[in-house]
């Protein structure tokens, strides 16, 4: 049976790199289409990415604090 903490990491990770990378890449497919869309091609993976950034510094945190409690 999959960890539940492993399958979040796995989820986190490839939104990380799903946003903060493939937003720019997918950005730069649609190079002949309008701007507004190129804009909103990349802002929205990117939005994507940044969540999962905080996410996994706020899960990063909530792991140290509660390890430190059960020593």
């Amino acid at each position: 049976m999959l960890d539940k903490d492993r399958v979040l990491t796995v989820v986190i990770i490839i939104g990380l790199f799903g946003g903060l990378i493939g937003g720019p890449i997918a950005s730069l497919v649609y190079y002949d289409s309008a701007p507004e869309i190129r804009f909103y091609v990349f802002i929205i993976p990117e939005i994507i990415g940044f969540i999962c950034a905080g996410l996994m510094i706020g899960l990063g945190k909530l792991k140290k604090k509660k390890s430190d409690v059960s020593l």
